[in-house]
């Protein structure tokens, strides 16, 4: 496989998109993965303006596209590959609408079935849910294949917090297990990976529980149930079957996401090195206190050059 080419984060927002397409140290970025929320696929029209933004913005030659899907749905629920939504399917629909319309190489979506109720965080829950998402997934994988996409999928942290600080888990979507079990059951699809979503689980599985949060126990009950894992980053993303891209920021703790390339809990670099060799798309995707202005996702972005250099 070739090098990876490596790409920045953006809504698909005028000052986003301007944002994320200033050169770097002089160097365009290889490309930008956009995060689609529900309400930029709320209907036709809004589907067009984007579609319009994107094919007028002025790129380097070569420049890909790849398209990450909402944890939020068009019904006002979560997202959820279990729950055989109308409106969930309508997303997958739209998602591949767009990436037809401008050329976009991947489409990514969660492996996700979220839920405030511990109760559902067992391995009976998780076997049943896992059999519940292969229809969904697979109807996923012909959508995205008849657009001329790739369709990936990505493991999720042990605690969600929904992108509006909720604590919400999953059963299902966190053990490179449950990855390997859907890969063989759905030809063609594909995974990308995530390293602060791997730290985070690799914390989660060996800190200690916290008093001070209720759903620590139960959590790390649960974890202890699923297969074993290398502790390991690297080791933790090769036990994924089917690598595609990946996504990557650093991690702290059980709720430390999307942090700065330098300043959480694992030396990236050589897990960069690696993936380098893994996957066709490495997306920096850092936290920034303004999203208008990526400077953690360009400072991530001159690290990981370095470390390829």
């Amino acid at each position: 496989m070739a090098a990876a080419k490596l790409l920045l984060k953006a809504r698909p927002t005028p000052a986003q998109l301007a944002d994320r397409l200033r050169p770097v140290d002089g160097l365009y970025p290889d490309g930008i993965e956009l995060y689609l929320a529900a309400a930029d696929l709320a209907d036709q029209s809004a589907l067009d303006e984007i579609v319009a933004r994107l094919n007028g913005a002025r790129t380097p030659p070569e420049f890909a596209w790849l398209i990450e899907g909402p944890v939020d749905s068009l019904d006002g629920e979560d997202f959820d590959v279990t729950r055989e939504s109308a409106a969930d399917r309508l997303v997958v629909e739209r998602l591949g609408q767009i990436a037809e319309r401008i050329g976009a190489l991947a489409v990514n979506i969660h492996v996700i079935s979220p839920s405030p109720d511990l109760r559902r965080l067992t391995l009976a829950c998780r076997a049943e849910l896992l059999d519940r998402a292969v229809p969904f997934l697979s109807s996923f994988v012909k959508t995205m294949q008849s657009v001329g996409a790739v369709p990936t999928i990505e493991h999720m942290p042990p605690v969600l917090r929904m992108r509006r600080d909720d604590f919400s888990f999953t059963p299902i979507g966190m053990a490179s297990a449950d990855f390997r079990y859907l890969v063989e059951w759905i030809p063609g699809l594909r995974v990308l990976v995530d390293t602060s979503h791997a730290g985070l689980y690799l914390n989660a599985r060996r800190l200690s529980v916290d008093p001070s949060l209720a759903w620590s126990g139960p959590l790390k009950s649960y974890l202890a149930e699923l297969p074993d894992e290398s502790s390991d980053l690297i080791g933790f993303m090769a036990a994924f079957p089917a690598l595609e891209n990946a996504q990557i920021s650093n991690a702290a703790g059980v709720l430390g996401e999307g942090l700065p390339y330098a300043d959480g809990d694992f030396d990236l670099d050589p897990a960069m090195r690696w993936l380098n060799a893994q996957v066709r798309h490495i997306v920096t995707e850092t936290l920034e206190a303004s999203n208008d202005d990526a400077v953690n996702m360009r400072a991530a972005l001159r690290r990981v050059r370095m470390a390829l250099a």
